[in-house]
């Protein structure tokens, strides 16, 4: 299937690794020209975004290239749409609001108002930041848009302790998403999540701990990264024009019953 993806410009948050890094590929694939964006003062960061590019260049010859923003900063998120317009010479299409913290932030009794900020910044702010640059750029040219959220299966049920400011986050952008397609059906940008269940990732993890995970999909496998930018690109092509305000479940099936 011809996704029409070819040489439209796509930005995608926090595309350097694990998820995102199969929707920067997934694209790169379809022939877009990809900026992917990270945000972490780890050292590593800058290896891990080369890394890609570098990959990513001698897979399928694109287009692309990296960018360091903090989506929670209003005029680091400018200077992204900037560089991004001054890179390809147009206007961004597609945007794929992927950033965000992972990790556990402590039981309810515990949790800081520093770290229940800091979640928020990261999740909640950066996407509204993100999606509002994207408008402000593309509505005046009447082109048609895209938005593509990264949800999780924690937008809509969890069970994992310690959790509270991820699901509280992702259960938030799940209602941003619907919100922003009722908002943005006018302007033809279409507005998209999808709901990731377990996806693998480059650090090692618990082979116990992963075995009880595939036991309990009932498709008996974690999802690559790809599996999910499959799942993206799809939702920012012309051919899947009648989803509005979706939450594509690609749990592998967790969410069955819920």
């Amino acid at each position: 299937m011809d996704l029409h993806l070819t040489d439209k410009i796509v930005v995608i948050s926090g595309g350097s690794s694990g998820i995102g890094a199969g929707i920067s590929e997934a694209f790169a694939r379809e022939g877009a020209k990809v900026c992917f964006t990270y945000h972490s003062k780890n050292p590593d960061s800058v290896q891990r975004a080369e890394a890609l590019k570098e990959k990513l260049d001698l897979a399928y010859h694109c287009d692309c290239f990296y960018f360091p923003v903090d989506c929670g900063n209003e005029q680091e998120v400018s200077a992204l749409f900037d560089a991004v317009e001054q890179k390809f010479g147009g206007t961004v299409q597609i945007l794929c609001n992927n950033a965000g913290m992972t990790g556990p932030s402590g039981t309810m009794p515990d949790i800081t108002t520093e770290k229940w900020n800091q979640f928020i910044q990261n999740h909640m702010t950066g996407y509204f930041m993100m999606s509002r640059e994207f408008c402000k750029r593309i509505i005046p040219t009447k082109l048609p848009g895209w938005i593509v959220n990264t949800l999780s299966k924690a937008s809509l049920s969890s069970t994992t302790k310690g959790s509270l400011c991820v699901v509280a986050n992702k259960a938030a952008e799940l209602g941003m998403t619907r919100a922003m397609a009722v908002d943005l059906t006018d302007y033809n940008i279409r507005v998209n999540g999808v709901m990731p269940g377990y996806v693998k990732n480059s650090r090692p993890g618990d082979p116990e701990r992963e075995a009880q995970r595939i036991r309990r999909v009932p498709i008996h496998r974690i999802a690559d990264p790809i599996d999910i930018g499959n799942i993206v690109v799809y939702l920012a092509s012309d051919q899947c024009n009648l989803a509005v305000g979706t939450a594509f479940d690609a749990t592998g099936g967790l969410l069955l019953g819920f």
